[in-house]
């Protein structure tokens, strides 16, 4: 087990840790080497967690004189801050002040804000943390109900020439190459033919559409058959925001009468 020597009575140890990691897409990637970024899965101990922690390793005290203890300590970082001054927490790293954003110089000073800068020790101490394996799986909207408006029947089937509400999260469709696809497919543990080549577009205006339901009408050209609806949007939330790259929800299989 390797320690970091500091200028407190202890040394801090360094155990080997783990840490999962999910990837998320890079929305303002360039090319492929860099599609992904990583955020680690973030668990807190919290304040009484650390107490206890405290406690422990100095057991002669009681938890209440470690409590006033670090209240203290607390304050004293605190109203340092508060009167401009950096400070130095136990050798973990520094509490700064630093100015955040542009000013003219004129009208206005720029904002004022606190970083940290952590530690070698603080740096060390993560040195041995792994990453866990984890499979990314690309984001996606949910489909809770496929509805014949015609019928008000959420059983799988629509009809033809009729209208189709579509319940789910994540499903509002915007930006540029967004839309609804009606894609063919033979047996219903067929997935979609991914050259789209056979896909049918809904081009009616969307009577509803909302991230937790859309209403249309389905496509003229529409034959009896069984299909996949595939939807396509980078604005699966909000019009205002507009992803890079596209989120596909592909539905269960669903018949046309």
């Amino acid at each position: 087990m390797a320690t970091t020597n500091s200028n407190l009575m202890d040394s801090i140890e360094n155990p080997n840790g783990r840490v999962s990691v999910k990837l998320q897409l890079n929305n303002f990637s360039k090319d492929s080497s860099d599609k992904y970024v990583g955020r680690a899965v973030r668990n807190t101990h919290t304040v009484g967690n650390l107490l206890q922690l405290v406690a422990n390793k100095v057991p002669q005290l009681g938890i209440g004189t470690v409590y006033s203890v670090c209240d203290a300590l607390e304050k004293v970082i605190t109203e340092s801050l508060a009167s401009g001054n950096s400070v130095n927490c136990l050798n973990l790293g520094v509490f700064y002040i630093a100015c955040k954003g542009s000013t003219d110089g004129k009208s206005f000073a720029p904002s004022i804000i606190v970083k940290f800068s952590p530690s070698e020790i603080i740096k060390a101490a993560i040195a041995n943390i792994t990453v866990e394996p984890s499979d990314y799986i690309e984001p996606s909207g949910t489909i809770s109900e496929i509805i014949n408006v015609d019928t008000g029947v959420a059983d799988g089937s629509l009809s033809l020439n009729g209208s189709v509400q579509i319940t789910g999260k994540k499903l509002l469709i915007g930006g540029e190459g967004s839309g609804i696809w009606f894609a063919p497919v033979t047996n219903v543990e067929d997935s979609v033919n991914e050259s789209s080549a056979d896909w049918i577009q809904v081009t009616a205006k969307l009577s509803v559409n909302k991230p937790g339901t859309l209403l249309f009408p389905l496509p003229k050209t529409l034959e009896s058959g069984t299909y996949r609806i595939v939807l396509k949007t980078k604005c699966p939330t909000n019009l205002k925001n507009e992803r890079k790259e596209f989120i596909t929800t592909i539905s269960d299989v669903i018949v046309i009468r």
